[in-house]
């Protein structure tokens, strides 16, 4: 079995952190794992333009504050 690296960006990335998905995604080149980011809903479509299948890309669900380090959220 593949060993799974994951993380998410909180509430926190703006369109310029595309820049860091395509640096990782040079840099994965023959990983030995597989590796999951789930950046802010309102990214999703332009990591996937970014990434171009090189790793998964997943979701975060909604929280009522407006920033804030909550794990797997977005800000309404």
């Amino acid at each position: 079995m593949r060993k799974l690296v994951a993380g998410n960006w909180k509430m926190n990335g703006l369109a310029s952190s595309l820049d860091e998905l395509a640096a990782l995604k040079d840099a994965l080149s023959g990983a030995a794992c597989d590796v999951l980011v789930c950046p802010p809903a309102t990214l999703i479509a332009r990591a996937a333009q970014t990434v171009k299948g090189a790793f998964a890309l997943g979701g975060q669900d909604c929280h009522a504050q407006a920033k804030g380090a909550f794990t797997g959220d977005v800000s309404a």
